[in-house]
């Protein structure tokens, strides 16, 4: 039951019980049923079941005809004591009269009404509103009343008056109902939100989501505090305290605003006395502010979206410095409800006038969209539009999470990483730059082991030794030696020859080479690395025509040598034919040394041996061979090949020319970092990244990479090497040695 139908329900009663004492205390027949009771019985209490239960808002015909056959049942027991033809008779067939044609005329629209929804006739709707207006309670009934008094007290007047009155509070005045329903409406009102404190006024609107509050005391307010305020122009805005920005009159508070939750709104009460724009603190449930993202995450809500932020980028003002640093992730809200991550790249200082010449200093910072993450797939997905102006910037909370193999490295203190495809990154080509120390050959060493885990093979041209001892899992040391003693052998010597081309030892020691790579490519090889250092051979060339049956003989360069290696590599891919997927990786340690740019050679041969190796690098893709090139020296390196690189990874780094060349791959802001990386941080793009922006992250430590990565993927290791005497007939000796020259023909570095 409704509070209103309750409200109903006890009127009625109330009203029977003063009825009852009226009858009782002031008409002279008491409770004793009788003529002088008909206007009790009768008239009052069908009143009452009438116009208080039974239709209190309006009358059906049924209704109607109800009331009509109750009211001459009320006056019938009244003809026996009327005499005929007297005033009485007449008010008593009057009464009648009118009780009938109510009664009759309501059962005459039941019975010739339409169907409902169809159009009723004239007469029909007449007549129908003509017993609904006679038939209502209050009407009918009132008659029946005033009749009662006319025949049984009009000779008493305290009795007629006190009927009357009675009939007036009931049909007109109806006091217990206007008690009631002020009672109810005190019950129904909100319980106001406490307003312990007036915070202050407003000064000004920030528009969108921002106003400035002009506090009204010293009292210091806490980020974090809710607030309603109070607008002329709408309907009360939620506020959370954010910080304060100077003082005028007072101590400026800025705070952000949004649209207040209904379930507040319901409490909401500010007194009308009070002027528009005024702030108030609130206590809010503990649900209630779980619903508030300003509030439920207040600790770490680090600044507000500024101007000048774009779709790639977010400028934001820094409200609390607490846990921001360079490579950071924050985010931000993008449309209803996609949380945005960004990644902190900068910060600078500034200085704006807030109110009355007072200045506002502060930081802002600068941040390149990473995008949504995807839990399912586990990356990030772009979304291409930008935050609101003074939307909540969120630090993300650190975490710790389990180290995970399949990632390349991490963004700091997140669980998000960054996956690492082996495919892109040999077939496009992958560089590693930085400065010494910072962790090249660690990351190169890993990325080595994710290609052989994916059955790629991988050539290394080192001239550390590093990766012979660090990759020494994958190795068999006496089949290396035996094919580095081949390789050495075939190098020694050599003579001068009428071509040049021939003299020296470079012709037979690239036979050598194609030998060696056309085994360790063949499908019967379970070899996946091997590992050559260029400087430890002794290789001669010819470097001009015979003069006199003679010719100086010189020896190849680190260069040279890598060249030979790079081209060989080259030639025997292509035998294989076309491929979409990798199959060789050439990984160029102190690329510097062995692929120099043109201004840095030593030698006028080592440009030429440089362009080799770029073209071998140029044409490889489509064969499935690609390079992986670590260097420390940007500058040094051949642009050719680096252009090539569609993947990189950018270390620290302080030269000028390096971070030119890099801002063309990752941008002035990233590239700008670079300087102030921290070891085993490393700004990632490329194709072989799984995101498509560029990334600062947290690289993996070979102490925790190499365990959990081998328990999934553990060393391929080759069969033990058996030497055995191997007796090459005449006629493959012949189509080794041409295939060989064929190779060496195909060079351009033999000029």
């Amino acid at each position: 039951m409704t509070s209103e139908a309750k409200n109903r329900t006890l009127a009625l009663l109330l009203y029977l019980a003063v009825l009852l004492g009226i009858q009782h205390w002031c008409i002279s027949s008491g409770l004793t049923p009788g003529e002088k009771s008909i206007w009790l019985y009768g008239g009052i209490a069908s009143l009452l079941f009438g116009s208080r239960l039974l239709n209190p808002y309006f009358v059906a015909p049924a209704d109607t005809a109800a009331n009509g056959f109750v009211a001459l049942l009320v006056i019938l027991p009244v003809f026996p004591e009327v005499k005929p033809w007297t005033d009485d008779a007449i008010v008593v067939g009057v009464i009648t009269s009118y009780a009938v044609i109510v009664a009759l005329g309501s059962i005459a629209v039941i019975v010739v009404r339409r169907a409902q929804g169809t159009q009723q006739t004239r007469l029909v709707q007449a007549i129908d509103r003509a017993m609904k207006g006679l038939g209502r309670p209050n009407v009918i009934f009132g008659f029946l009343i005033l009749s009662a008094v006319w025949l049984f007290h009009r000779d008493n007047a305290v009795e007629a008056i006190t009927i009357l009155v009675a009939l007036i509070v009931i049909t007109v005045i109806r006091p217990f109902e206007v008690v009631l329903d002020f009672f109810g409406w005190v019950g129904k009102l909100p319980k106001p939100i406490a307003t312990e404190n007036v915070i202050g006024t407003v000064a000004a609107h920030q528009s969108p989501g921002m106003v400035l509050i002009r506090q009204a005391d010293a009292n210091p307010v806490a980020r974090g505090t809710p607030m309603v305020v109070s607008d002329q122009h709408g309907p009360p805005l939620l506020a959370v305290a954010l910080n304060y920005v100077g003082r005028d009159e007072g101590n400026l508070l800025r705070a952000v605003t949004g649209k207040l939750p209904a379930s507040i709104a319901a409490r909401a009460q500010i007194p009308a006395s009070v002027e528009a724009g005024t702030a108030y603190s609130v206590h809010l449930e503990p649900e209630e502010a779980e619903q508030i993202a300003a509030i439920k995450r207040i600790e770490r809500l680090c600044g507000i979206v500024d101007s000048d932020t774009s779709i790639e980028y977010m400028e934001f003002e820094v409200v609390d410095e607490s846990g921001l640093s360079e490579g950071c992730l924050v985010e931000a809200r993008i449309g209803d409800e996609r949380n945005v991550i960004y990644q902190v790249i900068d910060g600078v200082t500034r200085e704006e006038v807030v109110q009355q010449k007072n200045k506002y200093g502060y930081a802002r910072a600068k941040a390149r969209k990473i995008g949504a993450w995807n839990e399912g797939n586990g990356k990030f997905i772009p979304v291409s539009w930008l935050p609101k102006m003074n939307a909540p910037v969120f630090l993300l909370e650190a975490q710790d999470q389990e180290f995970d193999p399949s990632t390349i490295g991490h963004f700091p203190d997140t669980p998000y990483g960054v996956r690492f495809d082996v495919t892109s990154a040999v077939t496009h080509n992958t560089a590693i730059l930085g400065i010494l120390g910072v962790g090249k050959s660690y990351l190169a060493i890993e990325l080595v082991e994710r290609m052989i885990s994916e059955g790629v093979k991988v050539l290394c041209l080192d001239l550390t030794n590093q990766y012979q001892l660090m990759l020494a899992d994958f190795l068999d040391e006496p089949f290396e030696e035996a094919k580095r003693q081949e390789l050495m052998e075939a190098g020694k010597g050599g003579k001068a020859h009428q071509n040049r081309v021939l003299g020296g030892s470079k012709h037979e020691f690239k036979k050598a080479v194609i030998k060696q790579l056309r085994q360790f490519m063949s499908g019967d090889d379970d070899h996946f690395l091997r590992i050559v250092n260029p400087a430890q051979f002794r290789v001669t060339k010819q470097p001009s025509f015979m003069s006199k049956g003679e010719s100086e003989l010189m020896p190849l360069t680190a260069s040279e040598i890598t060249a030979v290696f790079s081209d060989a590599a080259l030639f025997v891919c292509q035998e294989l034919g076309m491929t979409e997927n990798a199959r060789l990786c050439l990984v160029y340690e102190e690329a510097h040394s062995l692929v120099p740019e043109w201004n840095s050679v030593a030698q006028e041969g080592d440009r030429l041996a440089t362009s080799t190796s770029a073209r071998a690098i140029l044409q490889g893709r489509k064969f499935g061979l690609g390079c992986l090139l670590i260097t420390q020296r940007t500058a040094n390196v051949t642009k050719t090949i680096l252009n090539q690189c569609n993947s990189i990874f950018a270390m620290r780094t302080f030269d000028d020319t390096g971070k030119d060349f890099l801002g063309n791959y990752i941008g002035s802001d990233y590239a700008s970092v670079l300087p102030s990386l921290q070891s085993r941080q490393a700004v990632i793009f490329g194709k072989s990244s799984s995101c498509e922006n560029p990334v600062l992250v947290r690289l993996n430590d070979a102490e925790k990479f190499r365990p959990a990565f081998r328990a999934d993927h553990p060393p391929k290791v080759p069969t033990p090497y058996e030497p055995e005497e191997v007796i090459e007939d005449g006629e493959a000796a012949a189509e080794t040695a041409a295939a060989a020259d064929e190779g060496i023909a195909h060079s351009t570095d033999g000029q």
